[in-house]
């Protein structure tokens, strides 16, 4: 019944012209000030802080993977990995039969025969040319003979060595990092040849995090920013590595990718996290949401000076969390209505609105 009886009063009240600034201004007595709850804040320059989440997921880091196939054609033999488990680089994952390995392995085994028996008959005849027994076309014949086959020699182990690691004419195959088999596409026995991918190891102490983000705040991102990222099993950081270019059709919003450190094995791929923005905005003019009054296509706040209220037009830019920054209209040090624009609003346009 108080603050209706100080509603009327406050209406009744008469509005005076400054003739000099030609603005409509009230004066409201200090008990209906208080009785209607109209609070004032002096608006000054400040740092914001925003705190926002965002939905994304996890994703394995594709720098950190590794396709593991066979060099040649042959048959699994032995399988020393499957698919979960954890491996360490150099680790031995499966050795492999091929005809080719074992054809090239017999043609080097008659290729040093024919190397040595051309070697023994090369020294044979360089004594005999040095002691002038025989012509110079026999020696150099034995000696062309004796290069040829270690020629031979030499591009059949390279051949071998193209291939890798052999274990008693076995391929050995081993991984190249530490990871995890992601994937496993053979069994015992089965054939393998370049075109056929064996394993797939990932690396999980470095993933990918892709954040899902409203186009409007896309523009607070930057290569290298540092997010905090929430998953059911724990929290861990990472910093944005790149920003899409283009708008997901379907959600319209931007992805944001992450590069996250897991080395405590928060995170998993495939899984949904949060991850959270903090960020430190540059000193600037803001004022509370609660402050700005929309008066058809008019963006107005009420100003107190000198005892009296007016409505001040401004422009208005973001809006960061309870705050608009504030573009024109205003001056640091002003005093503007923050509660109680209702009634403002009543008194000078003849309207009230919910607050």
């Amino acid at each position: 019944m108080r603050v209706l009886l100080a509603l009327i009063l406050f209406l009744g009240l008469n509005i005076s012209f400054a003739e000099e600034e030609k603005l409509e201004k009230v004066k409201i007595p200090e008990d209906i000030i208080k009785q209607l709850d109209i609070k004032v804040e002096k608006i000054e320059k400040r740092n914001l802080k925003i705190t926002k989440k965002y939905p994304a997921v996890v994703k394995d880091d594709l720098t950190l993977s590794e396709a593991i196939y066979s060099p040649v054609e042959g048959l699994i033999k032995y399988l020393f990995a499957k698919e979960g488990d954890k491996v360490k680089k150099g680790q031995k994952l499966a050795l492999i039969y091929s005809p080719k390995i074992i054809q090239i392995q017999s043609q080097l085994f008659l290729a040093n025969v024919q190397l040595n028996s051309s070697k023994q008959i090369f020294e044979r005849e360089k004594q005999l040319y040095e002691s002038k027994v025989i012509p110079y076309s026999r020696y150099f014949e034995a000696k062309i003979k004796f290069e040829n086959a270690a020629g031979k020699v030499e591009a059949l182990k390279r051949t071998l060595s193209a291939f890798g690691e052999l274990e008693d004419g076995l391929l050995v195959l081993r991984a190249g990092m530490d990871g995890y088999v992601s994937q496993q596409n053979v069994v015992l026995g089965d054939s393998v040849n370049l075109g056929k991918q064996i394993f797939r190891i990932h690396s999980h102490e470095r993933l990918w995090v892709v954040a899902f983000v409203p186009v409007e705040d896309s523009t607070m991102f930057k290569k290298g920013l540092k997010l905090k990222i929430i998953s059911p099993i724990g929290t861990t950081y990472g910093v944005v590595d790149f920003i899409s270019h283009k708008v997901d059709p379907d959600t319209k919003r931007n992805e944001i990718r992450i590069i996250a450190d897991n080395k405590n094995d928060t995170l998993k791929p495939n899984m949904f996290v949060d991850v959270i923005l903090y960020k430190k905005l540059s000193k600037d003019l803001y004022i509370p949401v609660s402050a700005v009054v929309f008066q058809e296509d008019k963006t107005l706040v009420f100003v107190k000076e000198n005892g009296y209220f007016y409505p001040v037009e401004i422009k208005i830019g973001k809006r960061i969390g309870d705050y608009y920054q504030v573009l024109d209209g205003l001056k640091e040090g002003q005093d503007v209505v923050v509660e109680g624009t209702v009634h403002l609003k009543a008194k000078f346009f003849g309207e009230a609105e919910e607050e």
